[in-house]
Protein backbone atom coordinates (compact mmCIF):
# COMPACT_ATOMS: atom_id res chain seq x y z
CA UNK A 1 0.00 0.00 0.00
CA UNK A 2 2.93 2.47 1.01
CA UNK A 3 4.46 1.51 -2.52
CA UNK A 4 1.09 3.33 -4.13
CA UNK A 5 0.97 6.13 -1.74
CA UNK A 6 4.11 7.79 -2.31
CA UNK A 7 3.69 7.74 -6.24
CA UNK A 8 0.23 9.21 -6.21
CA UNK A 9 1.23 11.69 -3.16
CA UNK A 10 4.45 12.79 -5.76
CA UNK A 11 1.87 12.84 -8.95
CA UNK A 12 -0.68 14.91 -7.82
CA UNK A 13 1.73 17.45 -5.78
CA UNK A 14 3.62 17.79 -9.14
CA UNK A 15 0.79 18.51 -11.22
CA UNK A 16 -0.68 20.87 -8.99
CA UNK A 17 2.50 22.92 -8.96
CA UNK A 18 2.72 22.59 -12.78
CA UNK A 19 -0.35 24.50 -13.16
CA UNK A 20 0.39 27.58 -11.10
CA UNK A 21 3.89 27.34 -13.60
CA UNK A 22 6.11 27.99 -10.71
CA UNK A 23 3.70 30.25 -8.72
CA UNK A 24 3.51 30.14 -5.17
CA UNK A 25 6.63 27.26 -4.78
CA UNK A 26 9.49 29.90 -4.61
CA UNK A 27 9.52 33.86 -4.14
CA UNK A 28 8.54 35.34 -7.18
CA UNK A 29 8.37 39.12 -6.19
CA UNK A 30 11.50 40.81 -3.98
CA UNK A 31 9.01 42.99 -2.33
CA UNK A 32 5.52 43.29 -0.77
CA UNK A 33 3.33 46.15 0.40
CA UNK A 34 1.40 46.17 3.88
CA UNK A 35 -2.28 47.63 4.42
CA UNK A 36 -3.94 48.04 7.55
CA UNK A 37 -7.71 47.44 7.63
CA UNK A 38 -10.60 47.01 10.19
CA UNK A 39 -12.36 44.10 9.71
CA UNK A 40 -14.97 44.25 12.11
CA UNK A 41 -16.77 46.70 14.31
CA UNK A 42 -16.15 44.79 17.18
CA UNK A 43 -14.36 46.47 20.08
CA UNK A 44 -10.94 45.17 21.12
CA UNK A 45 -9.14 45.98 25.22
CA UNK A 46 -7.73 48.87 23.52
CA UNK A 47 -9.28 52.44 24.41
CA UNK A 48 -7.39 54.44 20.99
CA UNK A 49 -9.39 51.87 18.69
CA UNK A 50 -12.69 51.10 18.09
CA UNK A 51 -12.40 47.24 15.93
CA UNK A 52 -10.31 44.74 14.78
CA UNK A 53 -7.44 45.51 12.95
CA UNK A 54 -5.68 43.08 10.08
CA UNK A 55 -2.77 44.01 7.88
CA UNK A 56 -2.81 42.21 4.40
CA UNK A 57 0.02 42.23 2.87
CA UNK A 58 0.38 41.91 -1.33
CA UNK A 59 3.20 41.26 -3.45
CA UNK A 60 4.32 44.41 -5.29
CA UNK A 61 4.24 44.43 -9.13
CA UNK A 62 1.19 41.48 -9.29
CA UNK A 63 -1.14 41.81 -11.34
CA UNK A 64 -2.77 37.91 -10.71
CA UNK A 65 -6.16 38.84 -9.92
CA UNK A 66 -7.29 35.06 -8.30
CA UNK A 67 -5.04 34.67 -5.56
CA UNK A 68 -4.98 32.68 -2.70
CA UNK A 69 -5.24 34.16 0.87
CA UNK A 70 -3.77 32.52 4.10
CA UNK A 71 -4.37 34.49 7.49
CA UNK A 72 -2.11 33.74 9.87
CA UNK A 73 -2.99 34.28 13.34
CA UNK A 74 -0.56 35.16 16.59
CA UNK A 75 -0.22 33.25 19.94
CA UNK A 76 -0.01 34.57 22.81
CA UNK A 77 -1.92 32.58 25.51
CA UNK A 78 -4.86 34.69 24.55
CA UNK A 79 -3.56 37.15 26.47
CA UNK A 80 -1.16 38.84 24.43
CA UNK A 81 0.42 38.87 21.22
CA UNK A 82 -0.13 40.79 18.24
CA UNK A 83 -0.97 41.07 14.35
CA UNK A 84 2.70 42.76 14.35
CA UNK A 85 4.36 39.77 15.93
CA UNK A 86 8.01 39.20 14.44
CA UNK A 87 7.13 35.74 13.47
CA UNK A 88 3.61 36.59 11.99
CA UNK A 89 5.13 39.70 9.50
CA UNK A 90 7.84 37.19 8.67
CA UNK A 91 5.30 34.41 7.28
CA UNK A 92 3.10 36.86 5.98
CA UNK A 93 6.01 38.34 4.01
CA UNK A 94 7.39 34.97 2.33
CA UNK A 95 4.37 33.77 1.73
CA UNK A 96 3.20 37.35 -0.24
CA UNK A 97 6.31 37.16 -2.33
CA UNK A 98 5.45 33.69 -3.61
CA UNK A 99 2.25 35.50 -4.57
CA UNK A 100 -0.31 34.70 -1.87
CA UNK A 101 -2.31 37.68 -0.06
CA UNK A 102 -1.17 37.00 3.19
CA UNK A 103 -3.18 38.59 6.55
CA UNK A 104 -2.42 38.64 9.93
CA UNK A 105 -5.22 39.64 12.28
CA UNK A 106 -6.01 40.69 15.48
CA UNK A 107 -8.49 38.96 17.69
CA UNK A 108 -10.01 39.66 21.34
CA UNK A 109 -7.54 39.17 23.89
CA UNK A 110 -8.36 38.71 28.02
CA UNK A 111 -6.71 39.23 31.11
CA UNK A 112 -4.43 37.35 32.65
CA UNK A 113 -6.48 36.93 35.92
CA UNK A 114 -9.25 35.50 33.90
CA UNK A 115 -6.81 32.47 33.06
CA UNK A 116 -8.04 29.82 35.57
CA UNK A 117 -11.85 30.89 35.02
CA UNK A 118 -13.14 27.75 32.33
CA UNK A 119 -16.12 29.77 31.43
CA UNK A 120 -14.59 32.90 30.47
CA UNK A 121 -11.35 31.15 28.76
CA UNK A 122 -13.96 29.68 26.61
CA UNK A 123 -15.83 32.33 26.00
CA UNK A 124 -12.52 33.93 25.06
CA UNK A 125 -11.97 31.08 22.43
CA UNK A 126 -15.46 31.61 20.73
CA UNK A 127 -14.14 35.39 20.52
CA UNK A 128 -11.62 34.37 19.04
CA UNK A 129 -13.12 32.21 16.65
CA UNK A 130 -16.05 35.14 16.02
CA UNK A 131 -12.89 37.07 14.85
CA UNK A 132 -11.65 35.27 12.57
CA UNK A 133 -14.59 34.19 10.75
CA UNK A 134 -14.92 38.03 10.70
CA UNK A 135 -12.16 38.35 8.91
CA UNK A 136 -12.58 35.66 6.24
CA UNK A 137 -16.02 37.29 5.66
CA UNK A 138 -14.22 40.86 5.08
CA UNK A 139 -12.27 38.89 2.30
CA UNK A 140 -15.24 37.83 0.79
CA UNK A 141 -17.44 40.62 1.18
CA UNK A 142 -14.55 42.73 -0.62
CA UNK A 143 -14.63 40.43 -3.65
CA UNK A 144 -17.89 40.64 -3.76
CA UNK A 145 -17.87 44.57 -3.85
CA UNK A 146 -14.78 45.40 -5.72
CA UNK A 147 -12.29 42.79 -4.52
CA UNK A 148 -9.53 44.98 -3.45
CA UNK A 149 -7.00 42.47 -2.80
CA UNK A 150 -7.53 40.21 -5.93
CA UNK A 151 -8.38 37.19 -4.61
CA UNK A 152 -10.18 34.56 -5.04
CA UNK A 153 -12.62 33.73 -2.25
CA UNK A 154 -12.72 29.75 -3.20
CA UNK A 155 -9.20 29.84 -1.55
CA UNK A 156 -9.16 31.36 1.78
CA UNK A 157 -6.68 29.37 4.14
CA UNK A 158 -6.14 29.80 8.06
CA UNK A 159 -3.07 28.84 10.37
CA UNK A 160 -1.36 30.07 13.11
CA UNK A 161 0.55 29.34 16.10
CA UNK A 162 0.44 28.58 19.94
CA UNK A 163 -3.21 30.10 20.77
CA UNK A 164 -3.75 30.92 16.62
CA UNK A 165 -3.27 27.56 16.21
CA UNK A 166 -6.27 26.62 18.53
CA UNK A 167 -8.47 29.36 16.84
CA UNK A 168 -7.43 28.07 13.24
CA UNK A 169 -8.29 24.66 14.11
CA UNK A 170 -11.60 25.93 15.73
CA UNK A 171 -12.66 27.92 12.39
CA UNK A 172 -12.28 24.45 10.92
CA UNK A 173 -14.52 22.97 12.86
CA UNK A 174 -17.63 25.11 13.11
Amino acid sequence: MKQIILPLILFISHNIFSQCNGRYDSEIFSSTSVTEVEFTDVHDLSTFNSGLDMDVYLPDGDTEQNRPVIIFIHGGTFIGGGKDNAPMISLCEAFAKRGYVTASIEYRLTSPLLLTDSLHMAETVLNAVSDAKAAIRYFRMDYYSNNTFGIDPSQIYIGGYSAGAIVADHVGHF
